[in-house]
């Protein structure tokens, strides 16, 4: 597994992900996170990626519930949304 975030910080520095599509036009290159879903936990480690292990969707989704519910509770929102997780899968 390591191998393969190997390879995810070759693409990283190959800087060709900030010219995709799916980069927001407004705001600076964003290069997205790892999520490895499996019930294994892999001894995995980047200083230039975010990984995030989980053992299920359900577990992604209550990690990142309780985190989006401090922002809402602790910042005013400029706009008005739907609340919850967003995840944009391309």
């Amino acid at each position: 597994m390591q191998a393969k975030i190997n390879l995810y910080e070759e693409f990283f520095f190959s800087d060709e992900w900030k010219a995709l599509q799916w980069q927001p036009e407004e705001r600076s290159p964003i290069f997205p996170s790892v999520i490895l879903i499996s019930p294994v936990r892999y001894a995995v480690n980047s200083e230039h990626i975010r990984i995030i292990q989980v053992a299920s969707i359900h577990e992604l989704m209550e990690k990142y519930k309780s985190s989006a519910k401090q922002q809402r509770d602790g910042k005013p929102r400029s706009s008005a949304s739907s609340s919850g997780i967003k995840i944009n899968l391309t």
